[in-house]
């Protein structure tokens, strides 16, 4: 003798998760490309300026899918040539190239053809210090969407 228990509202919460995953994709991509949008300000904001050419080289690419659609990427570069080079730091050369055949030449053939080491510019880290800053809101934004997306299932 088995009991027969009818539980109501299973379509209607079945028709709310389609609903959920039918716009989670459209909210996601407009969250990332918010946060983008983000960055480049602060990125740009940050950039030193000697020429211009770097602070107006940032561009934010379009959000793209990763790993057989399962991960949204947003991507935030530089098309100048030493954009690399302010953001992280470089050695300072003069007297000549200090590679040869791409290897490093050593102090001593260094010394010999007058090549002297400058010292060491340090990094500016725009690029860092922007996506460390939107990080911290990232979070918050996140779970907003989130509860919007579930809103409707909660009733």
């Amino acid at each position: 003798m088995a009991k027969e228990i009818e539980v109501f509202g299973f379509e209607e919460l079945e028709k709310a998760f389609l609903r959920c995953e039918k716009r989670y994709p459209n909210e996601a991509d407009a969250l990332l490309m918010a946060a983008g949008q983000a960055v480049n300000k602060k990125v740009k904001s940050l950039t030193p300026v000697r020429t211009g050419k770097l602070r107006n080289s940032w561009r934010l690419k379009k959000v793209k899918l990763y790993k057989a659609g399962k991960v949204r990427v947003v991507r935030e570069q530089s098309a100048a040539p030493h954009g690399h080079l302010i953001e992280l730091g470089h050695e300072v050369v003069r007297g000549g190239r200090s590679r040869e055949n791409g290897r490093r030449l050593n102090r001593v053939q260094r010394s010999v053809r007058g090549i002297s080491s400058g010292g060491r510019v340090e990094g500016r880290h725009m690029l860092e210090r922007s996506l460390s800053e939107a990080n911290g809101s990232f979070k918050g934004n996140v779970e907003k969407m989130l509860d919007s997306l579930t809103g409707d299932l909660r009733t």
